[in-house]
């Protein structure tokens, strides 16, 4: 059985889906697992991981924080641990702030990059940051190519094409400001 914490967690996941209107079928597929998870976690047996609840509180169009204690904004910590991390051969991000952290559109991420394109041509629905905070790229944005170096920050409409290639070991902070769906 959960705690009492996660036990009010599930409630307030309950809660909300409810009054979205969903059932715990309909809330499984918008999130995209199965009906057994949402249940285990609606019921206490089992604790979302973070990247799950920020899932979850996407579909729900909820802050992530709205399942938490009322005290909302006092203070939040993710350990490194429970920070997810997404991997390709070229590209490695740690979710700092999922969606749902700060708002439903706003995300922070963590990134390094191996030297070469790694964010092939794309659009997004939103604005983005980036900072970069050690070595260079190769950032184009429509037409034109921008040479991005330690200490430079990009900030852009994700709705014009664009790409990112590593010119050697890059670290980056990235931002993204979703526009609400």
């Amino acid at each position: 059985m959960g705690s009492v914490n996660e036990n009010k967690v599930s409630n307030k996941i309950r809660e909300a889906r409810k009054k979205a209107g969903l059932t715990m079928t309909a809330l499984a597929k918008k999130v995209g697992v199965s009906y057994l998870t949402i249940y285990r976690i609606e019921t206490g047996k089992v604790s979302p991981s973070v990247a799950l609840l920020s899932e979850i509180a996407h579909c729900l169009n909820k802050p992530i924080t709205s399942f938490f204690d009322e005290k909302r904004g006092e203070l939040t910590i993710i350990k490194s641990s429970e920070q997810p991390v997404a991997q390709s051969e070229k590209l490695t991000v740690r979710l700092l702030a999922p969606k749902g952290l700060i708002n439903n559109q706003i995300s922070i991420s963590l990134g390094k990059a191996e030297k070469g394109e790694f964010v092939g041509p794309h659009k997004t629905n939103g604005f983005e940051f980036s900072y970069i905070i050690r070595g260079s790229c190769l950032f184009r944005y429509g037409n034109t190519d921008y040479k991005l170096e330690q200490g430079d920050l990009v900030y852009f409409d994700g709705g014009i094409w664009h790409s990112v290639t590593a010119l050697e070991l890059l670290e980056f902070l990235a931002i993204y400001f979703r526009n609400k769906d």
